[in-house]
């Protein structure tokens, strides 16, 4: 690693809170501090950012690298520009706000972990805060692992920096499909995420980095670094309040021995205890009321008819469970999978789902990484077979996203229905839509074959799929679809509820012993995720990708 990390600072109209910072820097002895200063955002803030700006001009005893914003562009878009720019020139950097303040020897513990794991894919970052509400008992003097990362004084790498692209609402979607709920570590963060872009904030999506990739946060034993702009009208502040530290204490021992790469068992409990609301505990237990009160009977069916899918029945075979059901090719779901296409297609929507156009942040997809890393490897170009892809639902979502330099060939199996429709509406150069697959692979091998969300719903999907497969696609991705946790596999009905359209069909919730066995050896299981869809006990949606074995 560069012997250098580098501090990087941001700044705006404090010039008071950034002295005490700039003393706290200079009796840490950092030697090279990439510093920006946000711009005025009226005539009233004006002279204090010019003096922030003569505070960092004036440093002469290390090496400032100033640079000064010509328009406000707020903490969180300062912050995200600044932190990826550094993070071009620079494999590790600690990042400083200025309103924190620091013990001495504080830069010189965070340089030592930043080199220590600098090898440890999983450490994304350390942390030069904390507090006694989500410290674990018995650390000692030690560091401990948490999984919710820090934004207040913490270090990190280039290569854990990236992905930063991605708004935390996407990023909380992502750490969803690996399991871990919005709230999983604070009942603050899911509120964060919904506010990023209209307050202008940027930690949030830092703390839902971690999750989403499994990474982890050094954190000290004790906190080294206190917050100072508690005061009214100072920024974030409102967030701040009530996260006071004691006194600060020494900096803490660096460790001859370092803590293993696992995180402490007790953090993510201390974290939903000392992040819960005022008054959301009695609403959680005024809920807890009503259900016992109320007898379940009578609320299932209004939460079944309007709010949630359900599934109800076992069946002998796919005669039997077809016999009351309607089809997906139904009249009046095909008209509104074409009327939520339409939207997304034109960019009146982002995405869309089951026929119902969504206008928030599109959920991140796991997909999406499959496709660049295949594109990647084919030097650009891509093939991409979609089995069941509607009217090009993924392909509108994520082309934007998809940044490749090669030729694009999205080809869609669908019913014939909708097939039809796609070509009459919606094909393209890159998007087309076929009846079977040879006529989608009759010229050519695709490098990904997607099936999203369609096993569950097919007669034989064991079958069909042995027959996919022999298209000798390099890469597999089975998204979204059911499992029994234990026993055979199960055919049930899926009812929907009226909110998107009167419908019900069958629905497999597959063996997964089964389905290993139907890819065989040809191919490798490489990542496996359980889907945040809530079903009944003793089944559940996963995500799986596999990649075809080199021979």
């Amino acid at each position: 690693m560069n012997p250098v990390v580098p501090i990087v600072l941001f700044a705006y109209a404090r010039p008071s809170h950034l002295a005490r910072v700039l003393a706290c820097l200079k009796e840490n002895n950092v030697p090279l501090i990439y510093a920006f200063c946000d711009g005025a955002k009226g005539a009233a803030d004006g002279a204090a950012v010019a003096e922030v700006r003569a505070l960092l001009r004036a440093v002469d005893w290390t090496e400032v690298r100033l640079t000064e914003r010509t328009h406000n562009l707020g903490l969180g878009r300062n912050v995200l520009g600044g932190v990826t720019e550094v993070a071009e020139q620079h494999e590790a950097f600690i990042v400083w706000e200025d309103d924190l303040i620091c013990v001495a020897g504080t830069y010189d513990w965070l340089c030592a972990a930043l080199r220590h794991y600098a090898g440890e894919e999983r450490v994304m970052s350390v942390a030069a805060w904390t507090h006694p509400r989500v410290t674990p008992p018995a650390v000692g003097d030690q560091p401990y692992f948490d999984a919710r990362a820090e934004c207040w004084v913490w270090g990190g790498y280039a290569r854990s920096w990236r992905g930063m692209e991605m708004s935390a609402p996407n990023k909380m979607a992502a750490a969803a499909e690996r399991g871990i709920g919005p709230a999983a570590y604070g009942s603050d963060l899911p509120r964060m995420a919904r506010d990023e872009a209209r307050k202008n904030i940027w930690a949030v999506r830092w703390l839902y980095h971690h999750l989403q990739y499994g990474g982890l946060c050094l954190r000290p034993p004790w906190s080294m670094v206190e917050h100072i702009g508690f005061d009214p009208g100072a920024t974030n502040a409102g967030a701040a309040m009530g996260w006071e530290n004691p006194v600060l204490r020494h900096v803490p021992p660096i460790p001859a021995i370092w803590p293993g790469v696992v995180e402490h068992a007790e953090c993510r409990r201390l974290w939903r205890t000392a992040t819960v609301e005022s008054g959301q505990g009695a609403i959680s237990r005024l809920k807890r009321v009503v259900r016992r009160v109320v007898p379940r009977n009578w609320l299932a069916p209004v939460e079944r008819r309007f709010f949630r899918v359900w599934w109800e029945g076992v069946y002998s075979d796919w005669a039997a469970a077809s016999a009351d059901c309607s089809g997906y090719d139904a009249p009046a779901i095909i008209a509104k999978v074409v009327a939520a296409a339409r939207l997304v297609r034109d960019g009146r929507a982002t995405y869309e789902r089951d026929g119902v156009a969504f206008h928030q942040p599109a959920p991140w997809w796991p997909g999406l990484k499959v496709l660049q890393d295949a594109a990647r490897a084919r030097g650009g170009a891509l093939t991409v077979l979609d089995f069941g892809g509607s009217l090009g639902s993924l392909y509108f979502q994520n082309r934007r996203q998809l940044q490749i330099a090669g030729p694009l060939r999205w080809r869609v199996i669908e019913l014939l229905a909708l097939v039809k429709l796609g070509q009459q509406e919606f094909q393209s150069e890159e998007l087309e839509f076929y009846a079977s697959v040879s006529g989608a692979c009759a010229d050519t091998v695709p490098d990904v074959l997607l099936l999203g969300s369609v096993m569950p719903y097919l007669p034989d999907p064991l079958e069909i799929l042995a027959g996919l497969l022999r298209t000798g696609a390099t890469h597999v991705v089975i998204e979204r679809t059911g499992f029994v946790t234990e026993g055979r596999a199960r055919l049930t009905v899926q009812r929907v509820p009226r909110s998107i359209y009167p419908a019900r069909y069958p629905c497999w919730f597959l063996n997964r012993g089964d389905l290993l066995s139907t890819i065989g050896s040809a191919y490798r299981l490489v990542h496996e995720c359980r889907d945040a869809i809530e079903t009944p006990t003793g089944l559940e949606f996963r995500t799986l990708h596999f990649v075809k074995v080199d021979r």
